[in-house]
């Protein structure tokens, strides 16, 4: 991947999930080429069983814990695109929770910049550093709070409770 892709809106579609199992099967090409190659576009798209290929029979778990080409992580790739069940399986095999990219951006900023509650729910409950800034300055707090309609999500709140009131935000 290029650049920043949003690739889906958190769903996968019945569709997807049968052209994959033909795709597997040997069955018939399809129009486009597979956009799964390796463990980044695998958590993009939040195919968790090519990702759990890659991982355990491809030799790929190196990879969970370094950038992609473009300096972004899979974990990074996963919370943008709100997979919360690709995102665990991310960390349970070893990636780090506040790895960050170029920007100094870590997941949950990507997961904030998206409204991804599920997968931000998921990030901080591992760890991730709810003050993190990237490198203009703008906290995770505060994207969550914008992003989230002045702190509105109950999950973010449960874990860290006082983190919109910090960044000037009301409850």
């Amino acid at each position: 991947m290029a650049e920043i892709e949003v690739v889906s809106d958190g769903a996968r579609r019945e569709d997807e999930d049968e052209e994959a199992e033909r795709r597997r099967r040997g069955g018939a090409a399809a129009a486009e080429p597979d956009p799964v190659v390796d463990v980044y576009s695998a958590a993009a798209y939040g195919d968790l069983e090519r990702l759990r290929e890659f991982v355990e029979r491809g030799g790929a778990a190196a990879a969970l814990r370094e950038p992609d080409g473009n300096g972004y992580h899979a974990l990074q790739w996963a919370a943008l695109n709100n997979y919360p069940h690709v995102a665990l399986y991310i960390l349970e095999h070893g990636a780090d929770v506040n790895a960050a990219d170029h920007a100094q951006q870590t997941a949950l900023h990507w997961a904030a910049v998206r409204g991804a509650t599920s997968v931000a729910d998921v990030l901080v409950e591992h760890g991730a550093r709810v003050e993190a800034a990237d490198v203009n300055g703008y906290r995770v707090t505060r994207r969550l709070c914008v992003s989230m309609d002045g702190c509105a999500v109950r999950g973010f709140l449960s874990v860290a409770p006082f983190a919109c009131l910090a960044a000037g935000f009301s409850i």
